[in-house]
């Protein structure tokens, strides 16, 4: 055990000596520019974007393609600039700082071939083959050994232990999923020219934002994402209540399985199957509802009819989540000491009154975080239940069109990137002050329930 701590410490240094492995990632790095990030093919002849170049243009006639510096270049310089800062300086800086920066520096150059292959594919949208080059990949791969080389560091140091390795991973996915494309949110601002690139696009300051409250979409995807979220809150923590103490009380534990089972089982389906299911019932050529009432006189075509979806996708999404709900309810329900409900039968209240003297308020804390995170996406809908459900009938847009719907409508139908970005943006911010409205509320009365 001893020699394999000194092999490794005579490889990868972490006190005291000049780590040469990080300056053979950083040599990896500098000679990814001088590689393909990306070739395409024009009449059978291969054209090669060496890492400082990215294109910027458009394919034009005769097979010429425009491409010009861009300035996303400069964050692939910079990263190298800092590995190469952190190399040098490693005995001054100490082994906690020079790991900490090597993780992040690690991050960003994974990250970076991630959004510089988007945008190549969108500047070389419509040409066949088109693939990313080595450049590209070598360039993540020098990152990845930069983060592990920044964790062994601080593993060396008892910064971190062996189960930070679980969960680095998913805050990689978190930083490049979720927290990276952020840089994005400037496209609200601009009139995307995809000739130009994203960056070279001009300037329309709030124009699309200006736009978009002024049609009367606004107003609809408003209401509909509001009214429809307050009423799924109401009803789905109800239902969920009601089920969780249900099931609770059932003494027979194998029907209690089994009703968990069978209830939980739609939170498993898909919207698109949920969808046909919904067609199976309400098509007007052969669905189960519709052919019923057609036998008794009345002939209703629920897809071009407004008044029902209300009621039917409410319907539908306490369907799907009711099983998801009532668990968490359960779960928090069997928590509750046993002794409580026997002292107060003895005292003689019956079952009701030990729901609402006992269970109900034992189980507030679960409650309120619920509504909180509920409310905190009070301005989010489930693309599936409004998109697929209803068939995108146009008919029933306006009834059924949310914010989400209208982001992938404008975006994968009228190609109005920025305006879909607005919408976006929009509905992130609003969303985020309800998370903290709600929070702070909360925190008022009872400081323990509040999230943060």
């Amino acid at each position: 055990m001893n020699e394999d701590k000194s092999f490794l410490d005579r490889v990868l240094p972490v006190r005291g000596k000049v780590p040469l492995d990080v300056f053979a990632i950083i040599a990896l790095s500098v000679f990814t520019f001088f590689g393909p990030f990306a070739t395409y093919i024009i009449n059978r002849q291969v054209f090669s974007f060496l890492g400082y170049f990215f294109v910027t243009g458009v394919v034009v006639a005769g097979g010429t393609v425009h491409i010009s510096p861009h300035p996303m270049i400069f964050l692939f310089v910079l990263s190298i600039i800092l590995a190469v800062l952190i190399a040098v300086f490693f005995k001054q800086l100490g082994p906690k700082r020079s790991g900490i920066a090597m993780m992040l520096i690690g991050v960003v150059q994974i990250a970076l071939p991630i959004l510089m292959t988007t945008q190549l594919r969108a500047a070389l949208h419509g040409l066949s083959g088109v693939n990313t080059g080595w450049g590209l990949m070598l360039f993540g791969l020098s990152g990845v050994a930069l983060a592990v080389r920044g964790f062994y560091t601080l593993y060396r140091i008892k910064i971190l232990n062996t189960l930070d390795i679980m969960v680095l991973p998913i805050g990689l996915y978190l930083l490049i999923n979720n927290y990276f494309p952020m840089f994005g949110l400037f496209i609200a601002f601009k009139d995307i020219n995809w000739g130009l690139g994203i960056l070279n696009s001009p300037w329309v300051g709030f124009d699309n934002f200006r736009f978009l409250f002024n049609s009367v979409d606004a107003w609809i995807i408003t209401r509909n994402t509001l009214a429809y979220n307050a009423v799924f809150i109401v009803t789905s923590n109800l239902i969920g209540i009601l089920v969780g103490l249900a099931l609770a009380n059932i003494i027979a534990k194998r029907f209690q399985k089994l009703y968990q089972t069978t209830i939980l089982l739609p939170q498993l389906i898909s919207w698109v199957i949920v969808g046909y299911i919904v067609f199976a019932f309400l098509s007007n050529e052969a669905g189960l509802v519709t052919t019923a009432l057609r036998e008794r006189g009345t002939n209703i075509n629920f897809y071009t009819e407004r008044t029902f979806w209300p009621f039917i996708l409410t319907f539908a999404f306490n369907w799907r989540i009711l099983g998801y709900q009532s668990a968490i309810y359960l779960s928090s329900i069997s928590g509750v000491d046993r002794n409580l409900y026997e002292a107060a039968s003895i005292d003689g209240a019956g079952r009701m009154q030990q729901i609402m003297k006992i269970t109900l308020p034992m189980i507030k804390p679960t409650i309120i975080t619920l509504v909180l995170i509920q409310v905190g996406r009070i301005f989010f809908s489930d693309f599936g239940l409004f998109f697929q459900v209803p068939m995108n009938s146009g008919l029933l847009m306006r009834v059924t069109e949310t914010i989400d719907v209208y982001v992938f409508r404008t975006l994968m139908v009228q190609f109005r990137v920025g305006m879909a970005s607005a919408a976006g943006f929009y509905q992130s911010i609003v969303g985020f002050v309800l998370v903290l409205t709600a929070n702070f509320i909360v925190r008022k009365f009872n400081r323990e329930n509040a999230l943060f």
